[in-house]
């Protein structure tokens, strides 16, 4: 139901227009009296009505003045003007003022149900177009988080594409191109302390956003395992020095209301300020790589200090993807001989110190462990953490290694045996229909030269040769039940040609499918 507003100083005039409207469009409206303008602004400043008839003359603040004063306070609201005399400045100054539509004294009700039904009209259209917008805000509202999660995870595999990366950043709002990361890695000293915190993630992970959202505006990633990442724009006007020590802090504050909230420990990595998508993917691995770092002196640690105080140099990142190229080619020899060389500037750099090497260690084969997809990362980090000897070190290392590969070439040959065998199931039940290499290829979603191989390599032997034996082999069968003639027999296992059937069957027997049940005759008792 809508409501509308008569505003007209003769007592009559509102009444006679009230019974007219509501005879004309029944259980439509609430109807709202004022005898002058003042009484109008002011009944409209309380109810907001849907819509107004305004009377132009009227004692006090006559109808133009209200309209002038109800369209700055209620926007929304549409007004009619009422007149007993067609003004033409009346009507451009009202139009001016945004009035919807006039009335001329007497109106006929044809005239007011039309301007009525327009107005309704045109209300319910808003109506709907505000519940759609509203309703695509709330979607967008659900959508966000997801977006946020997924590029914070893209940033941490280091998956980044281009366009969907643009795509979500244009989605969130994000205009940045430079920043930081922090890495939020809590303590699992205790099978106790591990419970509580996996019973708090949620928890943990509303507070890290609450505080830091409105103070470092970061794109706050999920708690994954035993870790949270944090993509922090660099604000403007702080470089160096000392926006290393900015980071700082905000990393203690961090840490102090995780400890105080939920009485867990942690430590907190932070990394270098990086240029573009793929140097923020990079700060992300040193902040995780100083996490990693065995320290009693600091719970919260930057990338840059620890270089700087081991005198290490930080292998490129033209180094690190030319490793990963070669895990994910699966060549065990080049991606071994490449770990040992990166492994020999990491230890050449550590000057001596044990947790710095395998500090920066784990944050390698952490980098490699996230871009292969493997959810090995915590048995990673929990083996290499306990080595106290360099060149077991070093073997670990390259056990892992292998340990990536064989998971990868595992993984595609799981892939490839249950491409095979829904192959199978499927020509087990097309094979007396007329079915082609590429129909199956198809199916498979493969194309039919790889199909081709793949299937001789799992079957050890070609498709043709394996549609060709389950066709002889039933055929067999229904010659030895001896209840269908053999053109029957022919047409019932797939062949169209009677004379090709028995040249197909005599090529994998050595008989013809005629000498053959003259055979199962002889043997059969008479």
């Amino acid at each position: 139901m809508f409501s509308l507003l008569i505003a007209d100083d003769e007592a009559l005039e509102r009444e006679g227009l009230e019974l007219m409207i509501r005879h004309l469009m029944p259980d439509t409206f609430h109807f709202l009296h004022a005898e002058n303008g003042r009484k109008a602004i002011q009944i409209t400043e309380e109810e907001r009505p849907d819509f107004i008839f305004m009377d132009i003359k009227m004692p006090g603040i006559q109808g133009l003045e209200a309209v002038r004063h109800i369209a700055a306070l209620v926007p929304s609201t549409k007004i009619v003007m009422i007149t007993a005399h067609d003004y033409f400045s009346y009507a451009k100054e009202g139009l001016a003022l945004g009035v919807r539509d006039y009335l001329l004294k007497p109106a006929r009700p044809e005239e007011i149900l039309h301007v009525l039904q327009l107005l309704v009209a045109e209300k319910e259209e808003e109506k709907r177009v505000r519940n759609e917008q509203l309703e695509l805000q709330e979607k967008l509202s659900q959508l966000i988080p997801l977006a946020e999660n997924e590029l914070s995870l893209m940033l941490m595999l280091e998956s980044v594409q281009e366009v969907e990366l643009e795509q979500l950043a244009s989605l969130l709002d994000i205009q940045w191109y430079k920043g930081y990361a922090m890495v939020l890695s809590f303590f699992r000293k205790s099978k106790k302390e591990w419970d509580e915190f996996q019973l708090l993630k949620r928890d943990i992970y509303e507070a890290v956003k609450h505080f830091t959202k409105p103070n470092l505006s970061p794109i706050v990633g999920p708690i994954v395992g035993h870790q949270m990442a944090l993509f922090i724009p660099l604000p403007p006007g702080r470089h160096g020095y000392s926006q290393r020590i900015i980071s700082l802090e905000w990393g203690e504050r961090i840490r102090g209301i995780i400890e105080e909230r939920f009485q867990l420990s942690l430590s907190i990595g932070i990394g270098s300020v990086q240029e573009g998508w793929d140097g923020i993917s990079r700060s992300y691995r040193e902040a995780v790589r100083v996490c990693a770092e065995d320290s009693v002196l600091l719970n919260v640690r930057h990338y840059d200090d620890m270089l700087l105080s081991s005198g290490q140099t930080k292998i490129s990142l033209d180094d690190e993807k030319k490793l990963l190229d070669a895990l994910l080619r699966h060549n065990k020899q080049e991606s071994a001989e490449r770990l040992s060389s990166l492994y020999s500037i990491l230890e050449e750099k550590s000057f001596g110190s044990l947790a710095t090497l395998r500090a920066e260690v784990i944050g390698l084969l952490m980098f490699l462990c996230r871009a292969v997809q493997s959810g090995e990362g915590a048995n990673l980090i929990r083996t290499l953490s306990v080595v106290e000897d360099r060149e077991v070190l070093r073997k670990t290392a390259l056990y892992w290694l292998d340990s990536f590969i064989d998971g990868l070439m595992e993984e595609r040959e799981q892939s490839r045996s249950h491409v095979f065998r829904r192959a199978l199931l499927y020509i087990e039940q097309k094979y007396k229909k007329d079915i082609s290499m590429e129909h199956i290829a198809e199916y498979v979603n493969l194309s039919p030269h790889y199909f081709s191989k793949l299937f001789k390599q799992h079957a050890g032997e070609t498709f043709i040769d394996h549609v060709t034996g389950l066709r002889i082999k039933e055929a067999k069968k229904l010659i030895m039940e001896q209840s269908l003639s053999l053109k029957e027999i022919c047409y019932e296992v797939g062949y169209k040609d009677p004379n090709y059937f028995s040249r197909v069957f005599k090529k994998a027997t050595g008989i013809t499918p005629s000498e053959y049940r003259q055979q199962i005759e002889k043997k059969s008792p008479c």
